[in-house]
């Protein structure tokens, strides 16, 4: 424990948040641990550089927190910041930042269709940052198009050289060499791989399957966190074991599966749509974190926003037709406005309905009911079974 001549600190990757209640966030693990009030005061006190004495009672949870590297032992003291006021409520954990439109693919599924070349400036990224670092959220999703044809991509990069929240990357691959590996400052960074090489290139063009390859080892060479996203389509239902298999020897620890929407380019090449009872079963294919889903009493994404490549603020990417707010507005302000369903106003009440939460709004909606439950989370549990 403390004495006078050692000080416990918060180590650099963990960082105090006061969300609905106050919790610890490893940032680097992306683990979020709730506090009770004692050991929040406790350590915001060793984040003020104080060093006060541990109550008995507390010496497990102490313990523990060195044991996670949460805290350690310092000779001088290390001033951390302090959150000065509570998030909002409920909190804004996740952000999607569309920093570009522009993409060197052209995916027929892609929800955002042909791009306008519309960059978000570095005036605004940078507003955007210091915002969501204010309003003390988690996890940034660097997104677009293909995030990486910014203008001032490298730029934007320098600016995540702090532990204040998680940044994610969320990349094609394709674009990603060792020296740009080398030189990424993210948390992680998310590749989308959509089968094997018949199915990932169906959708997304020839010879992107081994470029992507490629980039994970690159990513995992420089020694970052890699996560895989796989959209289920009409040409991969026959490589998912395949593709798990990829997937384990390559030690990837986050897979999400998911479903495109009949969006963007998806529209005009709908024969690599799949039906909710065909695509049901393989979203249990996916494992890990990543969790941007919902609590408490609200459907999914009541913790998530995001912001468009013009600048707008909206409830979700899918969303971008219904915006809320800009950039220039503030995001506390458009995060206020962010339209949220209560649980309790949706049609379906199954055995799974806490668990599952009604699944996807914007595909219920494109169902022909945004209050109704997203078929294709009632197929992937069972709830729903047969052909349609």
């Amino acid at each position: 424990m403390p004495s006078e001549n050692k000080f416990l600190i918060l180590t650099p990757h963990s960082i105090l948040k006061n969300l609905e209640e106050p919790h610890l966030y490893d940032i680097r693990n992306d683990e979020l641990y709730e506090l009770n009030e004692e050991a929040y005061q406790f350590l915001r006190k060793i984040s003020r550089g104080e060093n006060p004495p541990v109550p008995d009672k507390d010496k497990e949870f102490i313990n523990f927190c060195l044991t996670e590297n949460l805290i350690a032992f310092s000779e001088i003291p290390l001033v951390k910041q302090v959150p000065l006021h509570p998030s909002p409520m409920p909190s804004l954990r996740y952000l999607e930042l569309q920093i570009t439109d522009r993409c060197n693919l052209q995916c027929r599924h892609c929800y955002i269709g042909e791009g306008s070349h519309q960059d978000l400036s570095m005036n605004q990224i940078q507003k955007v940052f210091e915002e969501f670092e204010e309003i003390q959220g988690l996890r940034l999703l660097l997104s677009g198009g293909e995030p990486l044809l910014h203008p001032h991509f490298w730029e934007i990069n320098d600016l995540l050289q702090n532990d204040v929240f998680r940044s994610v990357l969320l990349s094609n691959g394709t674009l990603i060499t060792r020296e740009r590996a080398q030189k990424l400052r993210v948390h992680e960074v998310q590749i989308s791989l959509d089968g094997m090489k018949e199915g990932h290139e169906s959708l997304r063009g020839k010879g992107t399957f081994e470029k992507t390859i490629m980039a994970i080892d690159h990513l995992q060479e420089a020694n970052l966190r890699v996560s895989v996203a796989t959209m289920i389509h009409r040409k991969n239902l026959s490589e998912f074991d395949q593709l798990a298999s990829l997937l384990q020897s390559k030690n990837i620890e986050e897979w999400n599966v998911d479903v495109p929407c009949l969006e963007g380019r998806l529209k005009i090449n709908q024969e690599f749509w799949v039906t909710p009872s065909e695509a049901g079963p393989f979203l249990s294919y996916g494992y890990g974190g990543g969790f941007h889903g919902s609590q408490k009493n609200f459907t999914c994404g009541a913790h998530l926003c995001a912001i468009m490549a013009n600048g707008t603020i909206c409830k979700c990417g899918l969303f971008s037709n219904e915006p809320v707010g800009s950039i220039e507005e503030g995001l506390r302000t458009g995060w206020a406005r962010i339209p949220r369903i209560p649980l309790k106003d949706l049609t379906c009440k199954c055995p799974v309905f806490e668990e599952c939460r009604g699944g996807c709004r914007y595909r219920a909606k494109m169902q022909g009911d945004l209050f109704q439950p997203d078929l294709f989370q009632c197929y992937a549990r069972g709830i729903l079974k047969g052909g349609g």
